[in-house]
């Protein structure tokens, strides 16, 4: 995450620190928000839901009992949120069809094959931009974000500081925010 650990991390936000829950956005917005993709296709609609995920966050930071590790709650906030859109999304499209409303064909059907081909077209993007970082840079990236590597223990595999790391994420994640903004920025 940063160089503070994550203990600490959650402490802070518990404790109503802005800076901390600015960290664990920037940290893990992007990955969240694909994760989020696996269920809702619809990008405005997985934004809406993310937000609505870090907004009880920082509502709730007090009442929060982490028990795994943060990433793990944030990933299990993110399902819930989503099972939670889709199961009132099919009643509401349920009442409509008894209610005898035309209803239009589902296109945000997550099974759908313009699903399937966005999703892959999204990841084939992502693993692009993941190509054209610098070496160093990408190494960082992948051992953080795709492995899971704590900065930390990155730092000394790497045999270089931690400061270095968190700014090689940073750089990663400026690169591949541009690269996916038609699909982050709102239409």
């Amino acid at each position: 995450m940063s160089k503070i650990p994550e203990e600490k991390m959650i402490l802070l936000l518990k404790r109503g620190d802005w800076s901390a829950f600015n960290t664990i956005f920037n940290n893990f917005y992007i990955q969240l928000y694909f994760y989020c993709r696996k269920y809702i296709p619809n990008p405005e609609e997985a934004k809406d839901l993310l937000q609505n995920v870090f907004l009880r966050l920082w509502e709730k930071r007090e009442e929060i009992e982490i028990k795994v590790s943060l990433k793990a709650y944030l990933y299990r906030s993110v399902q819930n949120e989503c099972l939670n859109y889709i199961r009132s999304s099919r009643l509401n499209l349920s009442l409509s069809e008894i209610e005898g409303e035309s209803i239009l064909p589902n296109t945000s059907d997550p099974f759908s094959p313009d699903t399937d081909t966005e999703n892959r077209e999204i990841e084939n993007l992502v693993d692009s931009i993941v190509e054209t970082l610098p070496e160093h840079c990408r190494k960082i990236f992948i051992m953080s974000r795709i492995n899971g590597i704590k900065n930390k223990d990155i730092a000394q595999q790497l045999s270089i500081s931690v400061r270095t790391v968190d700014t090689q994420i940073y750089r990663a994640l400026k690169i591949m925010k541009k690269g996916l903004k038609d699909y982050l920025s709102a239409e």
